[in-house]
């Protein structure tokens, strides 16, 4: 009886285990504003995060020259204006400036998922209205005034506030539960050893529930791209430039999170080698003994 309730909590301990080992990355590198940037911060040098950010401060500042400017622009002034928002984003201070719009951007979005009252009328953005004020201070160099300019805000849209509200009630009921889950896991593998007869026993559960964390690191790392995609297939087909880079990179970073949990491997196989190696020991040495 005892034998069969060990076995049972370690297979428990392994169907748990992928939700567990899902909840702590979802802790750790979404939840965390610190994770989450430090996650997304390489985005900094992606082409398509860069060229989007490019076309909206350039937009911004030729908007904001044709509503305030008291003469006429020259006929490259969209031109130059573009190419010194490339200026602008390739840059060594815009990775600074990418890892600050994410933490405001963390913000927004945690905001509207953890709040169920939260208003979600709008969409959550990218403050881009420095890269604007760098695009005219370049477009000043050319002669164009932009002294008497005010500040110019530019908020570039990443997602409806509304799309991101209807996955609220899931991630709310996900974020309790899996927040428990590597507890109730080793309180299952704690049950099991409880339970084992024997240093061998013993030493062969923690073995067997090493090997089950490792087949769901396994798992997890099959599901992250099926996961991404089923995501990126949420978003609207207008806003996947931005957020689909996002997405992909937030949910791609639980393949290398899960990684990390493939040392429970070695480990647990040398447990039960080493169980299964003493007990033939036993054997040949005390053939009565009780070895489990």
């Amino acid at each position: 009886m005892r034998s069969l309730t060990a076995t049972v909590a370690v297979l428990l301990a392994t169907l748990l285990a992928p939700l567990a080992i899902a909840g702590t990355w979802l802790t750790a590198r979404v939840d965390d504003r610190d994770e989450y940037v430090d996650t997304v911060a390489g985005l900094a040098d992606d082409p398509t995060v860069r060229r989007v950010l490019a076309d909206a401060a350039a937009a911004g500042a030729i908007e904001a020259l044709q509503q305030y400017s008291p003469v006429g622009l020259p006929a490259a002034a969209r031109d130059w204006a573009r190419a010194a928002a490339t200026v602008v984003v390739e840059s060594p201070e815009f990775p600074t400036f990418w890892r600050s719009a994410n933490a405001d951007l963390h913000d927004q979005v945690l905001t509207i998922l953890e709040d169920p009252d939260a208003p979600a009328d709008g969409s959550i953005t990218v403050d881009a209205s420095l890269l604007v004020a760098q695009v005219l201070l370049q477009l000043q160099d050319r002669g164009i005034p932009v002294g008497l300019l005010p500040d110019i805000p530019l908020q570039v849209p990443v997602e409806r506030e509304a799309k991101v509200a209807e996955a609220g009630p899931a991630y709310r009921t996900l974020d309790g539960v899996t927040r428990v889950l590597p507890f109730v896991w080793l309180g299952l593998v704690a049950v099991a050893l409880l339970a084992a007869r024997g240093w061998r026993g013993r030493c062969r559960t923690v073995g067997l529930a090493l090997l089950g964390v490792a087949l769901a690191a396994v798992a997890l790392q099959v599901a992250a791209a099926p996961l991404a995609s089923a995501a990126l297939d949420r978003v609207e087909v207008e806003r996947r430039e931005l957020a689909g880079v996002l997405l992909d990179t937030v949910i791609g970073s639980l393949e290398p999170y899960a990684r990390g949990f493939l040392l429970a491997a070695p480990a647990g196989l040398v447990l039960v080698v080493l169980s299964l190696w003493s007990r033939r020991r036993g054997e040949s040495s005390a053939p009565g003994a009780d070895y489990y």
